[in-house]
């Protein structure tokens, strides 16, 4: 197997090392905050008022004949990009393992890292274009005005597509990398 240390600068080595498990433990810490942040197990739900006007109301509201699509695209579409961000964090811990265990980085797997970065940025250029305006962040009613009542379906799906496209860039990189710290790990 072939090493790829580069030994002949171990003082560049080890401080980049270093600076990798520092983000690494902050990025740790940072999820354990958003942890222990969550309600407590058994807790009172403030929101089934909110829940039964969503299901009520989804269809006439959204655009969307299924009350699904129109909660988790429309409606709930701040937390899908959450869940979106919570990918590209993978993404980016798996650069950062990379970076630690000094593993190669081809090209056809940085377009995977290319691909989650850019649809998340995506997200992010078009929910700031609401806010803006004096909107909130990624407010279909916004693009509604601007582009007619079927903007608000679009912008969903647009929303759900981007968010889909960093997941599945973001595990199928993981699914590259995953077995190559493996290798370099547990082979003599």
């Amino acid at each position: 197997m072939v090493k790829h240390t580069d030994s002949s600068n171990p003082s560049t080595y080890m401080s980049s090392r270093f600076v990798a498990w520092i983000l690494l433990f902050l990025l740790g810490m940072l999820l354990f905050y958003g942890l222990i942040s969550l309600p407590p197990m058994g807790d009172d739900n403030p929101t089934f008022h909110v829940a039964s006007r969503y299901l009520d109301h989804g269809a006439e509201e959204t655009g969307f004949s299924s009350s699904f699509f129109a909660v988790l695209l429309d409606y709930r579409s701040f937390d899908l990009i959450l869940f979106d961000l919570f990918f590209l964090a993978m993404t980016l811990s798996f650069l950062l393992f990379c970076v630690v265990e000094n593993l190669p980085l081809y090209p056809l797997e940085r377009i995977w890292v290319y691909i989650a970065l850019l649809s998340t940025l995506m997200l992010f250029v078009l929910g700031l274009i609401g806010l803006k305006n004096g909107n909130n962040f990624m407010d279909y009613e916004f693009w509604s005005n601007l582009f007619g009542p079927s903007a608000r379906v679009h912008g969903a799906w647009i929303t759900g597509g981007l968010a889909l496209l960093t997941v599945l860039s973001s595990l199928r990189w993981a699914s590259k990398i995953w077995p190559m710290g493996k290798e370099k790990r547990f082979d003599p």
